[in-house]
């Protein structure tokens, strides 16, 4: 498993609990006392990316790396804490109560190591009127011998990445001769950095772009598709079957 594997699931993670917390049905779950409901929301989010991870090659699919959803009032686990590392973890950074935080959902998410496993931590928080600290957080987890760190220097791969439009290059070779890089390094380069070819890696990252907009947008999927650069919804379309991902079953949350 590549090391940029974990470090983009944790910003994907990071930026979708940020985006949940603004959306109407977290903070109407929020002032109705429905935190079964946020956890369930929560919980989807983040089956839903590592699923895609393991579509898209990043994740084996024989490991489970998400472990379990942690919800309800922070009192509830203060017993449990002192036989579960992970949560002495979590409550070394959570304030002791709700009085240090709005009542409105804010977003969380940590990231750390409690040998021998690498640690992925998101979710919301919030407290109430009785100055109770509520939390619906996500835990997933991985070996951290599996994860592989490449050596080399790669940040150019992400500069091409963020350059390359394939609607206006349609051949990716020759785009980056036009850039006076050999193209055989960068096919090396993206194996050895990604775990992945170029364009194969610059399909998946459109359709996390995609993702994100369903999941926390009203906008249409052809409105989706032009801003995610697919041109049309067709090939928005084809690209997710490419990838085993049914477009149909992706829940809109800024819908409900």
């Amino acid at each position: 498993m590549n090391a940029h594997t974990i470090q983009l699931f944790d910003k994907i993670m990071e930026q979708s609990m940020v985006r949940l917390a603004e959306l109407s049905v977290v903070k109407t779950a929020v002032y109705t006392d429905n935190t079964s409901r946020i956890g369930e929301i929560v919980s989807y989010i983040t089956r839903f990316y590592v699923d895609c991870f393991k579509h898209f090659g990043w994740l084996p699919k024989e490991i489970p790396f998400y472990n379990r959803i942690l919800c309800g009032n922070s009192e509830s686990f203060t017993k449990l804490i002192s036989k579960d590392p992970v949560l002495s973890q979590l409550f070394e950074y959570l304030p002791e109560d709700g009085s240090k935080i709005t009542h409105s959902p804010t977003a969380l998410h940590m990231h750390f190591v409690i040998l021998p496993d690498f640690y992925s931590v998101s979710g919301l928080l919030w407290g109430n009127s009785a100055q109770q600290l509520f939390m619906c957080l996500s835990e997933c987890s991985v070996i951290r011998d599996t994860v592989k760190i490449p050596s080399g220097r790669y940040t150019y791969l992400s500069e091409l990445l963020e350059q390359y439009d394939s609607l206006l290059n349609p051949s990716l070779k020759e785009w980056i001769k036009e850039k006076e890089i050999s193209f055989n390094k960068v096919l090396r380069d993206s194996k050895s950095y990604w775990g992945d070819t170029f364009y194969s890696h610059y399909l998946k990252m459109k359709i996390l772009g995609a993702i994100e907009e369903i999941l926390f947008t009203t906008n249409t999927l052809k409105e989706i598709a032009i801003n995610q650069k697919f041109g049309k919804y067709l090939m928005l379309y084809k690209t997710f079957k490419r990838y085993n991902i049914d477009l149909s079953n992706i829940s809109r949350f800024a819908k409900m």
